[in-house]
């Protein structure tokens, strides 16, 4: 699970793009991440992540205080998962080279037998087995991203943006993915998502940022039909 206690982080001394964050992520849950642009939704995923060090508050992770260790110890030692938003599949090599990265530290025998249980669960994966990644669609490459990150087993996934630039066909497609992601392998999950209205269909519960701060947090379904989430998701103010 994830815990946040009073986070505080920026990447410019004296200035605070996370205010003070706190939140929760249970096993197996899918929580997303809403705010208008600028609130610090992607500044919180990467302090998660290890690529950020906060300058106050907790960052656990399965119970054990993280907020210090890099973003490669934490993929190895807190079996952690992120997919970034940009630049989350190696072009230039196919499918399988891509899952075999995501994999390098696994034994050979484990790391085969992941990639052929990823393939089963999905399909599209042997079928481009062969093909460079920058052939692929980009709904094809953010679920190459997703089966890469998954390679490991983590028991947490980050995921900045997973819908970016994708067609509304495509988005129910990695969406449908995630959910399987959930379902099958159970793996708490945190996004960073731009489509309100689809990610909250998706999600257990939600988390809406202003200003740096959370604004407004509630059952997904809830959120809804909440009139405050439309006033902060586009208005960016706090309540």
């Amino acid at each position: 699970m994830i815990r946040l206690n009073d986070v505080v982080a920026g990447y410019t001394p004296g200035v605070d793009i996370l205010q003070g964050i706190s939140l929760t992520v249970s096993q197996a849950e899918i929580v997303t991440l809403l705010g208008p642009n600028g609130c610090g939704k992607s500044t919180l995923l990467k302090c998660i992540a290890g690529f950020l060090t906060p300058r106050r508050g907790e960052v656990r992770l399965n119970g054990e205080e993280t907020g210090g260790i890099p973003i490669h110890r934490k993929v190895r030692e807190c079996s952690l998962g992120f997919v970034p938003q940009l630049d989350n599949v190696f072009n230039n090599l196919s499918v399988a080279e891509n899952l075999q990265t995501g994999g390098q530290f696994l034994p050979p025998a484990k790391r085969k037998r992941r990639m052929e249980q990823l393939c089963e669960l999905y399909p599209l994966l042997r079928k481009k087995w062969q093909a460079p990644a920058s052939a692929l669609s980009g709904g094809e490459r953010q679920i190459l991203a997703l089966t890469r990150a998954l390679m490991p087993e983590p028991a947490i996934l980050l995921l900045d943006e997973p819908s970016a630039g994708l067609s509304p066909k495509m988005l129910d497609e990695v969406f449908s993915a995630i959910q399987t992601i959930r379902q099958l392998e159970k793996v708490t999950i945190l996004m960073v998502e731009q489509n309100a209205m689809e990610a909250l269909q998706l999600s257990d519960r939600a988390y809406i940022l202003a200003l740096g701060k959370v604004a407004l947090t509630g059952n997904a379904r809830d959120l809804l039909d909440d009139p405050r989430m439309s006033e902060l998701y586009f208005g960016g103010r706090t309540v």
